[in-house]
């Protein structure tokens, strides 16, 4: 797994590329995501676009991000997840809870500055 980070309109935008398998895979991901809340960063999107597989380990760690976001007023999107990626997110629930962007357009679109 490799995370990489960029700016975009209000949020940081964490681009994930590989399996996110391993525990260790799991807890950099929060290690992470912890670091940017800890910088007082709180609107964070993950591009799921180059990730090909995630484990229970991934989820807890999406869950608690956005737990951990929303107690700071912050936000957490996910950004286009594969059908695989968006099918487990379903299945758990995931979608009811975090906004899922198909395409970072649809993402670009819904946070434009007026």
């Amino acid at each position: 797994m490799n995370i990489g980070i960029r700016e975009k309109q209000a949020f940081h935008i964490l681009d994930i590329a590989g399996k996110i398998s391993k525990i260790k895979d799991s807890v950099n991901l929060k290690v992470f995501i912890k670091e940017l809340i800890d910088k007082n960063i709180l609107n964070v999107a993950i591009n799921l676009s180059n990730v090909t597989y995630l484990d229970s380990g991934a989820l807890n760690v999406l869950i608690y991000s956005y737990n951990t976001l929303i107690k700071n007023k912050g936000t957490l999107v996910l950004i286009h997840p594969n059908e695989y990626v968006r099918d487990v997110c379903e299945v758990v629930g995931l979608n009811k809870i975090v906004k899922i962007y198909s395409t970072e357009e649809e993402f670009e679109h819904d946070h434009e500055n007026p």
